[in-house]
């Protein structure tokens, strides 16, 4: 009988690095700064939503929600097909479906139809997913770990600059010119790749079920991997709880801000997102767990000053930095201790994580936008600082079951 590790090995192919020139790594990390945005334009956009559909707080929180369990989706049954199918025409097919549901969203004549768009939008997000494997199966090995942290680096800055750009296009065109915009480029952007990409064939031979079916098996065998997707996920539902909400309490009489405000804070947790790679670069010297308990009490303290400071500029301002440096220097020390775990089957533990964390991020989105209704900013730090108190605990757990830091 076929074992678990052994089937796992079978479906990762063998990699034969190319050269990759620097116009190629360019081109593929200005795509993944692009792409990585879609499903968090909307964030700085829920109030002028609610008001287009003539909806609440609470159920237009959901659209985050849904964003992020498409991608989720995506990342289960889509994910996987980027070690069974050729990769560059997969990426520019996903491009291409990506903006569709951008262009629906943009035309949605009702909210219902709206969410539906955005279910799409995530589920066509996760081509990120499957484009920063494909930089280290086309780095050599004396180049992938520096290729691998540029890509990972402009992931990280293009989400939150994503709410920035949002919150400009969508004070001069409107929200649903964003929408409009993105798609135009997702277009653009799938042509470039068709150009550009070489062309990269699986040698897997494993069905596609059998791909799904190696997950489960990596979720199963590896209790580090469980270990470190539930702190992922609770960090993450924490940081969600923050994002969903800002737009409201920003347009709330404690400011009278419109979307462009909201957007411009994405700009400013970059500071903690440029910060966050010192970390991954200390993370095997220092202990990724004890850094990600660090940037834990980082977030909680980021709560504690919306909750006391919120309403102050310079109260608002230094939580987001401190938010977001948390959290993004909690990532890069997670992954990078991810993928010491089975270095043969990297594709499938990040899409593991990345399932557990936007599944998180989800449930976060949804609890933050109830918390707003009933108890106003108070209730979505509450909420915050909740996730991340389950989060330590949780933490300091397996720091127990595991005495030698890792």
């Amino acid at each position: 009988m076929e074992s678990p590790s052994s089937a796992v090995i079978a479906a990762v192919p063998h990699v034969q690095a190319e050269q990759m020139d620097r116009r190629l790594l360019w081109t593929m990390t200005t795509a993944t700064v692009l792409a990585v945005g879609n499903i968090y334009y909307s964030q700085p956009l829920l109030g002028v939503i609610a008001r287009t559909f003539d909806r609440s707080a609470s159920a237009v929180g959901s659209v985050p929600m849904v964003s992020q369990l498409g991608y989720v989706t995506g990342l289960l049954f889509l994910t996987p097909l980027g070690d069974a199918l050729e990769k560059r025409r997969l990426l520019v097919t996903m491009l291409g479906f990506a903006a569709v549901a951008l262009f629906a969203a943009g035309l949605a004549p009702t909210f219902p139809l709206f969410l539906v768009a955005c279910v799409a939008i995530g589920l066509s997000s996760v081509l990120v997913q499957i484009l920063i494997p494909f930089v280290a199966a086309l780095s050599s090995a004396e180049e992938r770990g520096r290729n691998l942290g540029l890509v990972l680096s402009a992931a990280l800055v293009g989400v939150l600059l994503s709410r920035t750009l949002s919150g400009f296009v969508a004070t001069h065109l409107g929200w649903r010119g964003m929408y409009f915009a993105a798609g135009a480029t997702m277009l653009g952007l799938g042509m470039t790749l068709r150009l550009s990409l070489p062309r990269y064939e699986s040698s897997t031979r494993l069905t596609y079920p059998r791909l799904l079916r190696s997950l489960w098996e990596l979720l199963r065998d590896l209790p580090g991997l469980r270990a470190i997707a539930l702190t992922g996920a609770l960090m993450y539902a924490a940081l969600s709880a923050f994002w969903a909400s800002l737009a409201f309490f920003l347009s709330s009489d404690a400011y009278h801000q419109g979307p462009g405000t909201a957007g411009m804070f994405g700009l400013i947790g970059t500071v903690g997102a440029l910060a966050a790679n010192v970390a991954g670069r200390h993370a095997q010297r220092v202990g990724a767990r004890r850094i990600v308990r660090a940037c834990i009490l980082t977030m909680l303290a980021a709560f504690g000053v919306f909750a006391a400071f919120g309403t102050l500029w310079a109260g608002l301002i230094s939580g987001v930095v401190l938010l977001d440096l948390g959290a993004q220097a909690a990532t890069v020390s997670n992954q990078t201790e991810l993928y010491r775990l089975h270095p043969s089957a990297q594709t499938r533990l990040n899409t593991l994580y990345k399932i557990f964390y936007f599944a998180g991020g989800a449930c976060g989105s949804a609890l933050s936008a109830i918390a707003w209704d009933h108890a106003g900013w108070w209730g979505v730090c509450g909420v915050g600082g909740g996730f991340l108190l389950l989060a330590f605990a949780w933490e300091q757990l397996q720091a127990r079951r595991v005495p030698a830091p890792v």
